[in-house]
């Protein structure tokens, strides 16, 4: 017979919870709704779970352009104050259009990072 046996050193921990822990999940919904918020004046939140969508619309490219930035720069400013990442790897942007409408290119993003468009995505929630 083996036996084996696994030590490590304890911590303290500064910020969070332990993962695996059965309150992570309850306290991330009560953490992350406070989100919409500060989004929601020019844009329209859906939260499920971990997964955030937030819809943008507008007939004028322009306004909806400085819009998706500026909801965007808020949601960063959110994430940073509440000592978490947004990870702009992570994300995706999908643009309708209808069809007789100009074509115009879109780059939503942070410091010459953007958000990679996409033209299929999974919607959880639904």
């Amino acid at each position: 017979m083996v036996q084996v046996f696994f030590f490590c050193d304890w911590g303290t921990l500064k910020l969070g919870f332990l993962q695996g822990s059965i309150l992570v999940p309850l306290l991330f919904i009560v953490y992350i709704n406070e989100l919409p918020l500060r989004i929601n004046s020019v844009s329209e939140p859906l939260l499920f779970v971990d997964d955030n969508s937030v819809i943008i619309s507008s007939r004028n490219f322009n306004y909806f352009y400085s819009v998706s930035n500026l909801v965007l720069s808020g949601m960063i400013k959110w994430f940073a104050a509440n000592n978490l990442v947004l990870n702009l790897k992570k994300m995706n942007i999908m643009k309708f259009i209808i069809k007789n409408s100009a074509h115009s290119t879109l780059h939503v993003g942070s410091k010459e990072k953007y958000i990679e468009k996409t033209v299929n995505t999974k919607f959880l929630g639904l």
